[in-house]
């Protein structure tokens, strides 16, 4: 999903607000025996969603009660992990922590009872895995999205394309026939109208960057090579992807005010009309039709450097849900995790079109007609990696020490920082990234002797085929 939303309540308003949930021995039930549960919401778009799906369940459950708050964007991280500190979450919290410090801590409640092998097959693939949605085989997690979502795909506006005669056949599918394309749509505009909206968020920079140099680079997924087991900072496909976006910038292809602004601009010029293309995820669809107004657009896999197609890692970040390890009403908990099994995934997701639900074969109609062209984009494009966690559970407080390690996380913002002018040589940036991660985890390695270079070598995995579980056990 979108970047990480933000857990902002104040440190009173969790306070009051826990005290609420969790305190008494009859916390959460009324003298007439009603059950309220607390549920914490950190995702915006969900807000309206979830209410329709509360209230539903209400009405089918009138001895249960869920008191629902949305928290406001914000520093979450600090704020939840004080919350998590003084045991006062509530009885249920959308995911917002790594799975294995919430287990370690004993803050969430196993969701075995609910999550069945039956159920689980009903989920896609990839859905469930080790500090995923699961620690030792244990489920943890209500899943919301499916891990074939996240991949960043081509945004055309279709009024723009109208405007200069532009149609379907025309959306490029090479670095080449991107800057074709921009300089007739600049020339036939008379200056009005440029080819790309860009921003300055290093967080989708890092998105674009990664996704797009693995049509050049497939053993590097994300800044690590599975090959050799190593950090990969400075891969053909990183640099020449670098070099690719700096020469649209400089060329006017981008528009000229690309590193003044944010996502939310960007996406903003596009609407207009100032710009015929965007590059975002699979979110954009709802922004673009229920947010804005705006349905006259197309979508398209990005332009890479010959045409050869690109992938994202399945399954980096988990949405969904908890359950309070210390909730006194379990049962009712668990009474709406089994209807949101057959509820949540269509209310919060296929009506809104805002994701694609992690179950699959979900009914309902979404709101607008690209979303069934979003979709088969996301299961083309997502496709699942190797994960040393799965392999070794203690690879998870490895990869931790790593990076706090780390003074840098990823490319987005040296790469800002090129595209600006304040980076000139990014090939000697990246290279300079990369040996310092190299000798990080490499010494970071001899501070763990549960983890070794093995743990991040998988030689039988072949980029653009998902990495199932069988490919796991033929390492045994």
């Amino acid at each position: 999903m979108k970047k990480q939303a933000k857990w902002g309540l104040s440190l009173f308003g969790i306070g009051l607000f826990a005290l609420t949930a969790c305190s008494g021995e009859d916390a959460g039930t009324s003298e007439d025996g009603e059950v309220t549960l607390t549920l914490w919401n950190r995702y915006p778009e969900l807000r309206v969603p979830f209410d329709e799906l509360i209230a539903n369940f209400e009405e089918e459950h009138p001895g249960i009660k869920i008191e629902k708050q949305d928290l406001p964007l914000g520093s979450h991280e600090a704020q939840f992990q004080t919350a998590l500190s003084e045991n006062q979450l509530p009885d249920l919290f959308t995911t917002a922590a790594d799975l294995r410090e919430l287990v370690d801590v004993g803050a969430v409640h196993s969701l075995n009872e609910v999550f069945t092998d039956d159920v689980k097959e009903q989920f896609y693939e990839g859905t469930w895995g080790e500090n995923f949605t699961e620690l030792d085989g244990d489920v943890y997690v209500f899943p919301f999205v499916s891990p074939q979502s996240g991949a960043f795909i081509l945004y055309y506006n279709e009024d723009v394309f109208d405007q200069l005669g532009l149609t379907e056949e025309d959306v490029p599918e090479t670095w080449e026939e991107f800057q074709e394309i921009g300089s007739y749509i600049y020339e036939e505009s008379d200056g009005a109208i440029h080819a790309l909206s860009w921003n300055n968020e290093a967080w989708s920079n890092e998105g674009v960057m990664n996704q797009m140099a693995t049509a050049i680079s497939p053993d590097t997924a994300w800044r690590h090579d599975f090959k050799v087991g190593l950090p990969s900072y400075a891969t053909p496909g990183l640099i020449e992807t670098a070099e690719y976006l700096k020469t649209l910038f400089d060329d006017g292809v981008m528009t000229p005010n690309s590193m003044e602004v944010d996502t939310a601009a960007a996406e903003a010029s596009f609407i207009a009309g100032q710009s015929a293309f965007w590059i975002s995820g699979n979110w954009t669809g709802t922004q673009l039709v229920q947010s804005n107004g705006f349905e006259n657009w197309g979508v398209a896999p990005m332009p890479t450097k010959d045409g050869n197609p690109y992938y994202y890692p399945a399954g980096r970040q988990v949405d969904g849900m908890h359950v309070n390890a210390n909730t006194e009403n379990w049962e009712e908990a668990k009474t709406f995790l089994e209807y949101s099994l057959d509820h949540l995934h269509e209310e919060l997701y296929v009506k809104t079109g805002t994701a694609i639900p992690a179950k699959m074969d979900v009914g309902g109609e979404a709101p607008y007609p690209q979303y069934e062209d979003i979709k088969q984009l996301q299961e083309e494009l997502a496709i699942t990696i190797p994960k040393p966690e799965q392999r070794n559970l203690e690879t998870i407080e490895f990869q931790r020490d790593v990076s706090s390690r780390r003074e840098f996380t990823g490319v987005g913002e040296p790469v800002v920082g090129y595209l600006s002018g304040a980076i000139p040589d990014i090939e000697a940036q990246l290279k300079e990234m990369d040996a310092t991660a190299v000798e990080i985890f490499e010494t970071t390695l001899e501070d763990h002797p549960d983890v070794s270079l093995d743990d991040f070598i998988f030689p039988n995995w072949e980029p653009f085929t998902p990495y199932t579980l069988d490919d796991y056990e033929e390492l045994e």
